[in-house]
């Protein structure tokens, strides 16, 4: 046996790239918590999640594209997916038979098919659920139609995450198996690209437009998780235009409260009984009254598509709506496991200082990307 070139440059950068696009989505998707291991928050390192899971995606476009016009053992010709093979291959694990293959063995033939099916549905159902849930991405238009699915999106999306998470750990098994049982240097081999086999070197003579288009591709991701980290900084709804007057009355209390945080009857209520404002006799002129209620009834929950405002919604009773925003289910929800001496913080000091931590609440804006909790 000698010494040939079995995976190309191209292979290899999408190799390691792939473990690690992927180890970071699985991450900042919070997979862990369901483990107990609480490491990082979902919500803060969303746009992150997203820029991966772009990333990945496009390295496994790039996969199917190689494996079609790539070297020898990139292609999918190469690969051994006969399933006597494959039965034959597990009797030998199992008896602790050394096997060789220069390149797929027929595990990892099939671990390579499954992680690029499961990882394509995965950033796909992704997509779909960041139209559903967040009203943003490519499919931001289904937002509006289409949410309440966004839960059973959610389920699917975290099933192929599991399902792709089960077969990346298959296959790590697998590689440690053949590296430390039969000392095979497979690791060593998709570092270097050279492993021993008795089989013939066959140089792949690839043109330029072939090199430029495939090394374009698998090193594009890297520019992918860089923007879409970036874009998702922040977004202001400069479409909502605050009346001067409900700044000036309801502001010089308390913050001016978004409209889309309570339902019209919320609203309506409220405007109804200020002489008894949660203590406080907040009455004004009826002009100004009849101007701050129209406002309010015509920019409540109901008539937004925020996120917050539609989660809002569907977690109040219709017929008992709350008038305080504390009190409505989601918003507990959502506060749960935020400690009450943060809300003593210097630049917070209440619980309804929304902007405090949400840079464009006043505009009924409550983007996770957006969020920023005062720690010192």
């Amino acid at each position: 046996m000698k010494e040939i070139k079995v995976w190309d440059l191209q292979t290899r950068i999408f190799h390691w790239s792939l473990v690690v696009f992927i180890l970071c989505t699985l991450v900042t998707a919070d997979i862990l918590r369901y483990f107990g291991i609480d490491l990082v928050n979902k919500d803060t390192w969303l746009a992150f999640h997203i820029g991966t899971g772009v990333a990945v995606g496009i390295l496994l476009v790039f996969r199917i594209l190689w494996g079609m016009c790539g070297p020898r053992y990139s292609r999918f010709s190469s690969l051994r997916l006969s399933l006597h093979e494959l039965i034959d291959y597990f009797h030998a694990v199992i008896k602790n038979i050394k096997t060789n293959h220069t390149g797929h063995n027929p595990a990892a033939s099939w671990s390579a098919l499954c992680i690029i099916a499961f990882g394509l549905l995965a950033v796909l159902s992704g997509v779909v659920v960041f139209g559903l849930d967040e009203g943003r991405g490519m499919l931001r238009s289904l937002y509006a139609d289409f949410h309440p699915f966004s839960g059973n999106m959610k389920l699917l999306h975290l099933g192929l995450a599991y399902a792709l998470l089960g077969v990346v750990i298959g296959h790590v098994a697998g590689v440690l198996n053949e590296t430390v049982r039969h000392k095979t240097g497979i690791i060593t081999a998709m570092v270097t690209g050279k492993k021993l086999s008795d089989e013939a070197e066959m140089p792949f003579p690839a043109g330029a437009p072939l090199k430029l288009v495939s090394f374009t591709l698998v090193l594009s991701p890297l520019f992918a998780v860089v923007y879409f980290t970036g874009s998702m900084d922040t977004r202001q709804p400069l479409s909502l235009i605050i009346p001067s007057v409900y700044k000036k009355e309801c502001g010089a209390c308390h913050m001016a409260f978004a409209p889309n945080m309570l339902p019209e009857k919320s609203w309506k209520m409220m405007m109804a009984d200020l002489q008894d404002h949660f203590g406080d006799d907040a009455t004004i002129d009826d002009a100004s009254k009849l101007e701050i209620e129209e406002f309010l009834v015509k920019n409540a929950a109901e008539h937004s598509l925020e996120e917050a405002s539609v989660k809002f919604i569907r977690s109040i009773d219709p017929a008992h709506p709350p008038l305080r925003i504390t009190d409505i289910p989601y918003w507990k929800e959502k506060h749960k496991l935020i400690d009450e001496s943060t809300y003593r913080h210097g630049t917070i000091k209440s619980k309804i200082n929304c902007v405090a931590c949400h840079k464009w609440s006043e505009y009924g804006s409550f983007e996770d990307s957006d969020i920023r909790i005062p720690r010192e």
